[in-house]
């Protein structure tokens, strides 16, 4: 995610995890294990092979890295935007969804789906195009 939210240096995406952690804790009544930490191997300059420490991330705390990350870097302000649209279509639709016969409510999940991963899609490719220059 360092890469893709157009991080350079580690030590300032490590604050963004931090916080994102922070929030989740304060979130919920008990703990819940958002990060493990695991161990990278990567080659270095002269060919040896050392490990690093890395992450795996729950999908909550993805979305809170998006929302606690800089907002001046277009990918995170794209991504903050996508975020609040979908919650806010969430919000007006819950009542007339409740409103939909069953079929009807496969269809609605089938295009919010569609809809969804079009725009992953585009900031995914957007986001490699800047990433690629």
């Amino acid at each position: 995610m360092q890469k893709v939210l157009e991080y350079k240096d580690w030590r300032n995406f490590k604050k963004v995890i931090d916080k994102a952690i922070e929030s989740a804790n304060n979130s919920v009544s008990e703990k819940k294990v958002w990060v493990v930490e695991v161990n990278k191997p990567i080659k270095t300059g002269k060919g040896k092979e050392e490990f690093i420490i890395d992450y795996k991330l729950s999908r909550y705390i993805c979305y809170l890295i998006v929302q606690n990350a800089d907002p001046s870097k277009e990918v995170v302000a794209l991504g903050q935007t996508y975020f609040a649209v979908q919650t806010r279509k969430q919000e007006i639709t819950l009542e007339e969804y409740e409103s939909l016969s069953d079929d009807d409510k496969r269809l609605y999940q089938r295009n919010l789906i569609r809809q969804g991963n079009y725009t992953l899609q585009h900031v995914a490719a957007n986001a490699g195009v800047r990433n690629m220059a």
